[in-house]
């Protein structure tokens, strides 16, 4: 029986076994890097829906004169918006929103309601 004396199988056989594990951790550590983007983006789009919805709540409650208070919460699923009223004007109201989801960063945004036009003229989000 033949016996390989020249060592060329083991070499050979471990460079390629280590440039196999060296591909599989490039592709690993980017799925983990889009893992986490798409983790982020989820919670900022979710961010800017709950805002989205509590400025139309607080706008259709302006519109139909129901006594909205000073400051409040909603709460949804994931998350809730507070909210504070203050006129600015006599004609101009100033909502501030901040949304907190879980352990994340708040954001917050303020929206201006004219009761003359009975509606939203203008809105600014904060990051």
């Amino acid at each position: 029986m033949y016996r390989n004396q020249e060592g060329f199988s083991y070499p050979l056989t471990l460079a390629i076994i280590l440039a196999a594990l060296f591909l599989l951790t490039i592709q690993l550590d980017q799925f983990i890097s889009e893992k986490r983007i798409v983790n982020q983006a989820e919670t900022v789009m979710m961010q800017e829906y709950y805002l989205l919805c509590s400025f139309k709540k607080t706008e259709k409650m302006l519109r139909e004169n129901i006594n909205l208070e000073k400051s409040g919460i909603y709460s949804f699923k994931n998350g809730s918006v507070s909210y504070e009223v203050s006129p600015v004007a006599t004609s101009l109201i100033q909502i501030t929103f901040k949304t907190k989801i879980g352990s994340d960063k708040e954001i917050s945004g303020y929206a201006y309601y004219d009761t003359d036009l009975q509606k939203m003229i203008k809105w600014i989000e904060k990051n």
